[in-house]
């Protein structure tokens, strides 16, 4: 059979052209699929209903981390409630809102403090203002209804660009916040349709309130978690336990003895090393939550040691760098490795979120 070598070529270009085609195609399904994943698990379980009402529930477990890193400021499993129809109405059959019509974005609740001015810019750089009601508000601003309602909001999530500028922004005006005032963060969207809303649940929960108010004063959250790059770490403790017997014959079973103390070494040297650093960040944050390694995704090579979520006094970080800092020195050459982010709003440690004793 003949063949031309240049029309060969040129069928082989068309073939190759038709499989980029379809790779490319292939890959820009699955990266909008993980896209929407991500969105989807910052507001799991956002507009549905629940049995008992509250601003929100936040479970003490971080997500999301794996897909946009800058995103930790987000509470993980966020679930914000109704009661009634009072905070989101937005799906009554028929209902369309006016284009100017608007709605109050939450912040947090704060102590309401009279020498203090709030002049912060908030969502769509509108001005945040105070709902008060006797020494306890809420931070809030002003945004259209019909940009916050339910189906809005959950098309604004696949778009992580927007995600990502909001979440920003939000994180960024608690932060500034909390520089002149304690405050109970409330997670990410908490939306409320008018001020009598909010003077009534400032009203009914001011004991929980003032609590949490006064044990979060002071005090920011810090996420820290702890990996071993197990190869790293291996080949540490080779060098330090050398296997030293034969080759052949019994030396095999020699060396099966010695793979196996190498293995128990490992779980050794990362339950020590753990624990360690574990309990000298425990003595001097004020709470921890210690969270479920299988919810923890680790890069790949490494095994997630722990991983916990600090409540610590503004005035001990100097403190925390320093046994950090002194942790790295010591444990890097076993391939441990350290991630730490914040200061954040101490999210996951308001009694208050986590118990949904609040009706929204």
């Amino acid at each position: 059979m003949k063949w031309s070598p240049q029309g060969w070529e040129q069928k082989l270009e068309r073939l190759i052209n038709q499989c980029e085609d379809e790779v490319i195609s292939e890959l820009e399904e699955v990266i909008m699929a993980r896209l929407r994943k991500a969105a989807e698990t910052v507001i799991e379980g956002f507009f549905e209903p629940q049995v008992k009402s509250g601003f929100s529930e936040i479970e003490p477990r971080e997500v999301f981390e794996e897909d946009k890193e800058d995103l930790r400021c987000i509470p993980s499993n966020v679930k914000n409630t109704n009661q009634g129809d009072e905070v989101r109405d937005f799906s009554k059959a028929g209902y369309a809102p006016l284009a100017n019509e608007e709605v109050l974005y939450a912040f947090g609740i704060i102590q309401v403090n009279r020498e203090g001015v709030v002049d912060l810019p908030g969502m769509e750089d509108r001005p945040c203002r105070i709902v008060e009601n006797g020494n306890l508000g809420m931070l809030v601003c002003p945004v259209l209804r019909k940009e916050y309602n339910e189906e809005s909001l959950h098309l604004y999530m696949e778009d992580m660009a927007w995600v990502e500028s909001h979440a920003r922004r939000h994180e960024e005006t608690l932060l500034k916040t909390m520089e002149g005032r304690s405050v109970i963060p409330l997670p990410f969207c908490t939306i409320f349709t008018d001020e009598e809303n909010i003077k009534r649940q400032l009203t009914q929960n001011a004991g929980e309130i003032q609590a949490d108010l006064q044990r979060l004063g002071n005090h920011n959250e810090m996420h820290v978690k702890l990996f071993v790059d197990r190869k790293r770490l291996l080949e540490k403790l080779h060098q330090e336990l050398p296997y030293s017997g034969g080759q052949s014959g019994g030396g095999y079973f020699q060396k099966r003895q010695w793979e196996k103390k190498i293995e128990e070494e490992m779980e050794r040297v990362m339950n020590d090393y753990g624990e360690s650093l574990y309990q000298d960040l425990n003595n001097i944050s004020a709470e921890v939550i210690l969270l479920d390694k299988a919810g923890v995704v680790a890069p790949e090579g490494q095994q997630v040691v722990f991983s916990v979520q600090y409540l610590m006094a503004k005035e001990i970080r100097e403190e925390l760098d320093k046994k950090l800092k002194e942790f790295d020195e010591t444990a890097d050459s076993f391939g441990f490795i350290l991630d730490v982010s914040g200061p954040w709003p101490p999210y996951h440690f308001s009694q208050l979120i986590k118990e949904e004793t609040m009706g929204g």
